[in-house]
């Protein structure tokens, strides 16, 4: 059994769409960034991995990238759900980014590795594109609603149509 919220939310959905996306999307931005660092042939060593130029290249797509796993992870959340709603897509918006949030902090402030980052340079050096992805996390359910329910109307008026002739 699903719990749910006021917003008809299934947080066990969310919670495992979340995850799944969350895992997909850092796997493809570090691939591209490894992909570009080949490409451009960045001396191995030569500074870490957060400000080398395939780096810096890489997150200029990162909005893009993250847009098309967050919409396809709301088409997997709601595939199922012939109720999908503007109010249930901002629900579900809200509560990835409330997830995304912590995570990012937690994965790539607190937790030292490579490709971590201080405070500053994790808000403030990957400024504006940190922001315009948690923009996409956040609106990617509403724009999948939106365009699933453009579709759809389409369809209807297809079908009206045709029975029409």
């Amino acid at each position: 059994m699903s719990h749910t919220s006021y917003s008809g939310l299934r947080y066990r959905r969310a919670f495992g769409t979340f995850v799944l996306a969350y895992i997909t999307i850092t796997i493809v931005a570090a691939a591209l960034s490894i992909w570009l660092e080949s490409l451009m042939h960045v001396p191995a060593g030569s500074t870490d991995p957060v400000h080398t130029p395939s780096y810096i290249l890489a997150e200029k797509f990162y909005p893009l990238l993250n847009l098309i796993v967050w919409g396809g992870f709301s088409w997997v959340y709601f595939r199922k759900d012939d109720k999908s709603s503007v109010k249930r897509a901002l629900a579900l918006g809200t509560f990835w980014l409330m997830m995304a949030l912590p995570v990012d902090y937690v994965g790539f402030v607190l937790i030292r590795h490579p490709w971590s980052l201080s405070a500053h340079d994790f808000y403030i050096g990957q400024y504006p594109w940190i922001y315009l992805i948690y923009i996409t996390i956040a609106i990617s359910p509403l724009l999948w609603t939106t365009i699933h329910s453009m579709l759809s109307d389409r369809g209807q008026t297809a079908a009206i149509v045709k029975e029409d002739r």
